[in-house]
């Protein structure tokens, strides 16, 4: 079985379960144990954008003197204004 359908097997199974923030992370670290276009094969496997992907390995590269993403201070999984209008 090719890595495009590994991924998104697993996505499938956990997508139920995560928030965006994690859903984030996890792409992060699926690409990132890929190697050299694992962006591009996370992306297209589950259908999120390469900007999302490249957040997340953003954030995993955070020590952890740097403190948690700003949303996670606030209590938030978005940063305030995210998101659609209501």
């Amino acid at each position: 079985m090719d890595a495009t359908k590994v991924i998104e097997e697993k996505f499938r199974a956990l997508s139920g379960r995560l928030d965006e923030a994690t859903v984030r992370l996890w792409a992060a670290v699926e690409a990132r144990a890929l190697g050299h276009g694992g962006v591009s094969t996370v992306a297209s496997a589950v259908g999120l954008s390469r900007t999302t992907i490249y957040a997340g390995l953003r954030e995993l590269a955070m020590t952890p003197s740097d403190g948690p993403p700003v949303a996670a201070r606030m209590g938030r999984v978005r940063a305030k204004g995210v998101g659609a209008r209501s």
